[in-house]
């Protein structure tokens, strides 16, 4: 599609999507693109007042970029949200190309003969369920999208491939270890690390698991196709910006995420959670994102979110290092024992913080045996300081549309 020409209101452009059909929502995005619209993908599930909210951020977004160089604005192609799991969500403008660039390593990776589908088990307001639209869109494969908030057996027939969460990917190894009948050859997994074990419990379903780490801003960034690794993609370059301590050149640096790349969405004004400035002068994205960055291997650690830590009588602690730790315990079924894992730091007029969990047993696993198993492994394999001094079970973990957990207190463990 060539460049649009700059016009008078290039908000006009918008089209707002939303509805509890999302296999329709996504049909009309690559509609709304094919004919020069900006598809704006929300949730259905949203309140009015933060519906009306996201619109209007959209639009303020547009109108700034477009003041500033009306080229770039008139190159947007989509529009994509945050997954929101610290605040609300931020709308993050595209181009076409910027995705582009990313369209041929998926094509590698997936290995999808002509007209193969993809299913997604994403919302749409996801930038993974809008990226995979795209990219089927501009290769000819089709796009399968589950009706359900969580996959189900009959998903999983017709698919060749899986556009997942690790969550997600759970739910279908899950299903699959119950004798659900597949279709699916390749999973394509976002997310900063899998569940432990889930590439092996893929493999005897003979699927192949593809895992990436990535961001609405920056698309993929890093991919591990055997389990050796993330390694960032060509033309991917990594830096580590606020080093933990000083290193040797090419010696492994711990900090926050700074990258360059051709996928990187479109540079605006927006902040980390610490005030920095989101994109730099030369366009590089600082991520939020705390690594470890080992470039003489070539290797990327993702260890959470820069702001997730929790502070505990003078030790760090990373709250997406504890979750990782217990989400891997498994019971006697060798299935993990809670579906989902959230670690944060609540106020302790002594220690500062107090490091807690809240744990959502998995289906079928009575909620003091789940806590039984992860207090036992708290103990056996995490620090001292790392060791929950508080653990509640929930019914159900809040998410946000791409599956991820959502980093806000529960209920129980409020003061």
């Amino acid at each position: 599609m060539s460049p649009l020409a700059p016009v008078a209101d290039p908000a006009a452009r918008l089209a707002f999507l939303a509805d509890a059909d999302h296999a329709a929502v996504l049909a009309e995005a690559v509609a709304v693109r094919a004919r020069g619209g900006v598809p704006v993908v929300g949730d259905e599930r949203w309140p009015a007042d933060l519906r009306a909210a996201q619109r209007e951020h959209a639009v303020v977004q547009l109108h700034r970029l477009a003041a500033r160089d009306p080229d770039l604005a008139a190159r947007v192609g989509w529009a994509a949200f945050t997954s929101g799991s610290t605040s609300r969500p931020r709308v993050v403008l595209r181009t076409d190309d910027s995705w582009r660039a990313g369209h041929p390593h998926v094509a590698a990776w997936l290995g999808l003969a002509p007209g193969e589908a993809m299913l997604t088990a994403v919302h749409p307001v996801s930038s993974m369920a809008l990226h995979a639209t795209a990219w089927c869109a501009a290769t000819g494969h089709r796009l399968a999208v589950s009706p359900h908030a969580r996959l189900t057996a009959a998903d999983l027939t017709g698919p060749a491939a899986l556009n997942a969460t690790p969550s997600q990917l759970t739910d279908a190894l899950d299903l699959l270890d119950d004798g659900a009948p597949s279709t699916l050859r390749v999973a394509l997994v976002g997310g900063d690390r899998l569940p432990a074990g889930a590439r092996e419990r893929a493999a005897a379903h003979g699927l192949r698991t593809v895992h990436y780490y990535g961001a609405a801003e920056a698309s993929f960034v890093a991919v591990d196709l055997d389990g050796s690794g993330l390694r960032p993609l060509p033309g991917v370059e990594l830096e580590v910006a606020e080093p933990d301590v000083l290193a040797d050149a090419d010696g492994p640096r711990t900090g926050v995420l700074r990258v360059a790349s051709p996928q990187l969405a479109v540079p605006d004004d927006s902040r980390l959670a610490s005030g920095a400035p989101r994109w730099d002068a030369e366009g590089r994205l600082t991520t939020g994102d705390r690594v470890t960055w080992d470039p003489a291997a070539g290797i990327l650690t993702v260890h959470g979110r820069a702001d997730e830590v929790v502070l505990t009588a003078g030790a760090t602690v990373s709250a997406a290092d504890v979750e990782a730790e217990l989400a891997a315990v498994a019971g006697a079924d060798g299935r993990p024992v809670a579906a989902g894992v959230l670690v944060l730091g609540v106020p302790d007029p002594r220690l500062g913080q107090r490091v807690a969990a809240a744990v959502e047993p998995a289906p079928g696993v009575a909620p003091e045996d789940a806590l039984a198993a992860l207090q036992a492994a708290a103990r056996a394999r995490l620090s001292p300081a790392a060791r929950p001094r508080r653990w509640v079970a929930v019914g159900r973990l809040e998410r946000t549309g791409s599956g991820k957990i959502r980093r806000v207190t529960p209920p129980e463990l409020r003061p």
